[in-house]
């Protein structure tokens, strides 16, 4: 469950983080996030081998992971001028996504055909 918990987490407190002003420490916890976030998406890959999902999940959770990468990388040190835009508005994408992951996961799903 924690394994599930921990990214969104991690996100919205960077997302907080920014939002006071605290850009040095809303990097270090995406640099954090970024390894949890790629534990979420090999565990929704697992899923769908196990025909318990459908490929929706692992993409969405691989798709957060990208944006996630993509935030870590535009607000990096070595970027001039502060935080861009868009690396707050992937943070909030990531967000979304999750959110869409967690529904997904809750809603019953159907049951797939077993091969014979």
């Amino acid at each position: 469950m924690s394994r599930r918990l921990l990214p969104p987490v991690l996100v919205l407190a960077a997302l907080l983080s920014d939002s006071s002003g605290a850009h040095g420490f809303a990097f270090a916890l995406l640099l954090l996030a970024i390894p949890a976030a790629f534990v979420l998406a090999l565990d929704c890959y697992g899923d769908f081998l196990e025909s318990r999902c459908s490929v929706i999940r692992p993409a969405v959770a691989g798709l957060s992971l990208l944006l996630l990468v993509l935030s870590a990388a535009l607000r990096s040190p070595a970027v001039l001028g502060g935080v861009p835009k868009f690396a707050v508005s992937a943070l909030v994408i990531t967000l979304v996504l999750y959110a869409a992951i967690s529904v997904g996961s809750l809603l019953p799903g159907r049951a797939l055909p077993e091969s014979v």
